[in-house]
């Protein structure tokens, strides 16, 4: 129940072998490739987000994106690419039904993008990252040059040193990343912060790292919260059966 944890570590030892390659981040795959895809454009992805809200897929697609990131490699730049198709179908889904929040926390914020998406879009006082240190640096160089203020956005260790029993959160993200924890680090990060939500919004992949771990997960996950509603699609052409929940907490 180990998860994706190997490819996590791997990429945080080559970090401390290498040190940091943020300009070029986007072709350092050894570091930062679990949370960068290198694919052109996805239309199926953006056609879902165009058929779920018309007026919020064009507010997502006309968001400015810089060329942060390529630098060196600035002939291969793609305006929208792959990446950027799937995010604007999960925050298309999530801003249908819900667009205004005291305080996020995404869990695994991969170099930033859901939140240079959200600017103008979704309301937010306080956006928690938690991520491995590594990750953390990337998401504030990348997000200092693409929003430049990010007063409001707050970085935060993967140790978890932070008590969020006494400060609610609005809404946890987790596009992706919880589905792809190991177990006990699921566990954790669900006991420490999950759980002191009143919405958590989830992307996964039905069938990776194991069916056997997502369904223990999502098991988990209905001891407390209810399914709201959910998105679900088979990617073409990989074939991956992929789902977007949104839930809420019970006791709510």
């Amino acid at each position: 129940m180990d998860g994706f944890n190997c490819i996590f570590d791997d990429a945080t030892r080559e970090y401390k072998a290498n040190e940091s390659q943020l300009e070029c981040f986007r072709f350092a795959r050894n570091i930062y490739g679990f949370c960068i895809n290198e694919g052109g454009i996805d239309n199926q992805a953006l056609n879902y987000a165009l058929e779920i809200n018309k007026e919020l897929y064009n507010k997502y697609i006309n968001v400015p994106k810089g060329v942060i990131g390529y630098k060196g490699h600035e002939d291969k730049y793609l305006a929208i690419d792959d990446i950027d198709s799937k995010h604007i179908l999960q925050l298309t889904f999530l801003s249908n039904k819900l667009n205004a929040f005291n305080r996020i926390v995404e869990i695994g914020g991969g170099f930033g993008n859901m939140i240079r998406l959200s600017k103008d879009i979704i309301a937010y006082d306080s956006w928690n990252i938690i991520d491995i240190p590594h990750m953390l640096e990337l998401q504030q160089y990348y997000l200092e040059k693409e929003i430049l203020d990010i007063s409001k956005i707050h970085f935060v260790s993967g140790n978890l040193n932070i008590d969020y029993s006494n400060t609610p959160i609005d809404l946890v993200i987790g596009t992706h990343s919880i589905s792809e924890l190991s177990w006990d680090i699921f566990i954790k990060y669900f006991d420490k912060v999950i759980k002191y939500s009143k919405y958590l919004y989830i992307g996964f992949n039905k069938n990776a790292p194991s069916t056997e771990l997502i369904n223990m997960k999502i098991n988990h996950i209905n001891t407390i919260f209810k399914l709201e509603d959910n998105f679900d699609y088979t990617e073409i052409p990989y074939g991956a059966n992929v789902s977007y929940s949104l839930y809420k907490q019970i006791t709510y």
